[in-house]
């Protein structure tokens, strides 16, 4: 028997810690927004009892089958005429088939089996954890025991639009008859509010689109009324429990508002639907523009959450621009404006790099084996918001196909881009390619996805990524590792004394101090001359003697250097890290220091200041959110008592093999 009335201290999150959590959070609102919050609070209290009565009153019954007309293919005189590559068609049946078989690829942990009945649903076999069927608000993270991302994952839903894929491909009926069987089996095993895929409404947000895009790519009037039964659940259950708050709101939120433009989408024959649709697409515009700097960048300070917000703003409106739904010309702006920097954030080698959090999470199935920090599937589906029905003639990537984007001319990479809302500047020039991170916390002050990475940089040269940002490796799994990677000696910068450049609780994973507030007091990337970036934070201005750390980026055809000046009046210890790409060697050559990788050499030397004698040491790197690989970072310590400056300088070596 199901149970509400008591909260396990194991499976929800500890008492004290969120008590503390929500103090830390109250102590920096205004009596404005705090005067909001508690209004909200308030509302929520009722949307969630009136959420939690209907749960139980629908109880472990199957939803009712229901019917609903689709809207994002159209019929078949416009539904976009998809051909996947041979490469992109056989991830696609390879993610179908192994679906079949009840294995699925999670986040960076790669392929899981589970039992495909019952509670290995609920199931995560990495750590192997279960949990119980128990009310979503009882239910949360089990930090150090186990990740439930692992069946959050699972439960979006995304292999099922990819069983539709292959079917649509193939016309094997055993992907359809498979989908049908998987999804009642799932249905069974999660009635709406009970478990853990209905522990937050973004989970059933991304899930709802994925069954919407489903249907409609299977076309088969059996699964269209069981998806259409459960969509119905999936509306009550996100309007119940929106990841709102006055104070913040993030991708969740984002999340949120696009499973409810799907759900209202599909059923907007009746009034709920029609409701849940008004509702989702004003507040889903409002947010984008909110959540989305002027520059498009996001505001999360975070690469991967940018391309997240980007990849679900995106899905949303697309479904809006296909039920002919207004969409305010400046919110159309400033999601083009986002796809555009996730094109100029885009390294050489074609990835984003890892500044931030990442936790690998895609939306919808509709390309399989898609690397999340390869945005160029995502990019060229955004072509597809500036028709108002999908392109029967498309081109490119197998997403952008389906999303029935046109065939888009190759864009040209500009030299050097500044995104101030962010504080990311892009310099390139010759061989050299670099972002530098001169943004604070994000979230507005929150810090939830945001690293001590104030100042830091990512370099490639040669096209190729010398230094590098770590990742994220783990959230609640591995507290030790998750503030391993987002604490300052883990970055490209300066740490002093030992501190954060922003403190953060340990216990507290998805919040930091906004101590830094950075500045960008000089730049100059028009192209005339080098290319400067030079900036300031006052991370350290809490220390008994104010340390002030001003850094300056200088990049030519010729090289990078980066001078560093730290302000003081008493005796501190500074520690400058240089984070090394995996497979990226440092070999001592007299005063120099060599970076080598893939036939690319690149001498590191010092300009200027105190002799700075690096170390390399090893740490934890990761590709993508579960998985951990070892690299190389090179370490210096300077210890002062009075100003002091430095400089370093990154040239490839003459001879070098270039691109």
């Amino acid at each position: 028997m199901r149970r509400a009335d008591h909260v396990d201290p194991v499976r929800a999150e500890p008492v004290l810690a969120r008590m503390r959590r929500r103090a830390v959070s109250a102590a920096a609102l205004p009596p404005g927004v705090l005067a909001a919050e508690a209004g909200w609070r308030a509302v929520r209290g009722g949307l969630r009892a009136l959420a939690d009565r209907r749960e139980r009153m629908v109880g472990a019954r199957p939803a009712s089958p229901e019917n609903w007309s689709h809207f994002l293919l159209g019929g078949s005189a416009t539904r976009p005429k998809v051909a996947p590559s041979p490469l992109e068609l056989e991830e696609c049946l390879r993610e179908a088939d192994a679906a079949l078989a009840g294995s699925f690829t999670v986040l960076g942990y790669g392929s899981v089996v589970v039992d495909t009945k019952g509670h290995g649903w609920h199931h995560d076999p990495v750590h192997g954890f279960t949990w119980p069927e128990l009310h979503h608000r009882l239910l949360g993270p089990v930090p150090g025991r186990a990740d439930i991302k692992v069946p959050w994952e699972i439960g979006r839903l995304q292999w099922l639009t990819a069983l539709a894929r292959a079917h649509a491909y193939t016309g094997d009926s055993r992907y359809l008859d498979g989908a049908v069987e998987l999804l009642r089996s799932w249905a069974a095993a999660n009635p709406v509010g009970y478990g853990p895929n209905w522990a937050n409404a973004m989970e059933a947000g991304i899930r709802a689109a994925n069954l919407v895009w489903a249907a409609e790519i299977f076309g088969d009037p059996v699964f269209t009324s069981l998806a259409g039964g459960m969509l119905r659940d999936h509306g009550w259950f996100i309007v119940g429990n929106l990841e709102y708050s006055p104070r913040l709101t993030s991708n969740h939120y984002l999340a949120d508002l696009v499973g409810l433009v799907h759900v209202g989408g599909a059923l907007r024959h009746g009034s709920a639907g029609r409701f849940w649709l008004r509702m989702g697409a004003r507040r889903l515009q409002r947010e984008i523009i909110k959540q989305f700097h002027e520059d498009g960048s996001n505001f999360e300070a975070s690469t991967g959450y940018h391309r997240l917000s980007t990849e679900l703003s995106l899905v949303g409106l697309l479904a809006l621009r296909r039920l002919r739904a207004p969409v305010r010309p400046e919110v159309l702006d400033r999601l083009l404006a986002a796809v555009d920097a996730l094109s100029a954030l885009t390294k050489p080698d074609g990835l984003v790099p890892a500044v931030g959090d990442d936790d690998s999470g895609l939306v919808v199935g509709l390309q399989s084996g898609r690397n999340p920090r390869d945005a160029s599937a995502l990019v060229a589906a955004a072509a597809a918001l500036r028709e108002a029905a999908p392109s029967r003639e498309t081109a490119g990537p197998e997403l952008a196909q389906w999303c029935g984007a046109p065939a888009q001319p190759a864009g040209t990479r500009p030299a050097a881009t500044a995104y101030p809302g962010a504080g990311w500047y892009v310099l390139s020039a010759g061989p050299y390619w670099c972002l530098t991170e001169c943004g604070g916390v994000g979230q507005r002050g929150n810090g939830g996805h945001g690293h001590n990475d104030t100042l830091s940089f990512v370099l490639c040269v040669n096209g190729r990524e010398i230094v590098t940002d770590p990742g994220t490796g783990l959230y609640t799994p591995d507290p030790e590792l998750r503030n391993l990677l987002r604490a300052t000696r883990s970055h490209a910068t300066v740490e002093a004394d030992g501190q954060e450049q922003n403190r953060f609780a340990p216990a507290l994973l998805f919040t930091m101090r906004n101590d830094d507030r950075p500045r960008v007091v000089h730049h100059h990337l028009d192209g005339s001359g080098p290319q400067i970036v030079e900036a300031v934070h006052e991370g350290y201005h809490r220390l008994g003697d104010p340390l002030r750390h001003r850094r300056r980026f200088v990049l030519d055809r010729h090289g990078l250097t980066v001078v560093d000046h730290i302000g003081c009046r008493a005796p501190h210890t500074l520690v400058i890290s240089l984070p090394l790409a995996p497979g990226v060697r440092a070999e001592q050559r007299h005063r120099e220091t060599l970076l080598v990788a893939d036939g690319t050499t690149v001498v590191l030397s010092q300009t200027s200041g105190p002799r700075l004698s690096f170390v390399a040491e090893e740490m934890p790197w990761s590709p993508a959110y579960g998985r951990v690989v070892t690299a190389q970072v090179l370490r210096a310590t300077v210890r002062t008592r009075d100003p002091v400056s430095w400089g370093i300088r990154f040239r490839m070596s003459e001879g070098a093999r270039t691109a």
